[in-house]
C-alpha cells in the first residue's frame, strides 16, 4: 500500500513540475509574436479622376493599432495598388491610380486585398473588401 502512494504522489509531483515547466517556458520567452488583425474597407474608384482610396487598418489580438506596419493593397490578379504604413491609429491610407482595365473589371467583381507580412513581432494577416465605382469625384 505504501509503494502504490509514494508512486501516485511522484505522477503527481511530476504533472505538477512539468505544468510549471510549461509556464517557467512561456515566462522565459516573452517576445513571442503577437496575432493581429487587418481591416480593409470598402475600396472607392472614381472613374471621374481615375484613381481610388484605399484604407486599411491593424490592430494586434487585444485590439491596440499597430504602428508603423507596411500595408500592401493588391488587386484580386495581386497587381500592387498601393503599400503604406500604418500610423499611430494603425490606419494606412493611400490615393492610388485605377488598375489597369482588366484589373479594375476584376476588382470591381472580386474586391481588393491588403496584406501585412508580419514583423520581428508581429505575425502575418490579410484582408479582403468589396469595391465600388464612384462616378463623381470622392
Amino acid at each position: 500500500m505504501r509503494s502504490q502512494l509514494r508512486r501516485t504522489l511522484a505522477v503527481v509531483c511530476a504533472a505538477a513540475v512539468l505544468s510549471l515547466a510549461g509556464v517557467a517556458n512561456a515566462a522565459v520567452h516573452p517576445h513571442a509574436k503577437r496575432s493581429t488583425i487587418l481591416d480593409l474597407d470598402m475600396s472607392k474608384q472614381s472613374l471621374l479622376n481615375f484613381h481610388q482610396i484605399l484604407h486599411a487598418h491593424l490592430t494586434n489580438e487585444s485590439g491596440e493599432p499597430v504602428p508603423g506596419a507596411n500595408i500592401r493593397m493588391f488587386t484580386p490578379g495581386h497587381a500592387l495598388l498601393c503599400e503604406r504604413v500604418t500610423d499611430t491609429r494603425g490606419d494606412a491610407t493611400c490615393d492610388a491610380p485605377l488598375a489597369a482595365p482588366l484589373e479594375l473589371v476584376n476588382e470591381n467583381v472580386n474586391g481588393c486585398n491588403a496584406r501585412f507580412d508580419g514583423s520581428d513581432h508581429y505575425l502575418p494577416s490579410e484582408a479582403h473588401a468589396p469595391a465600388t465605382l464612384v462616378i463623381g469625384d470622392m
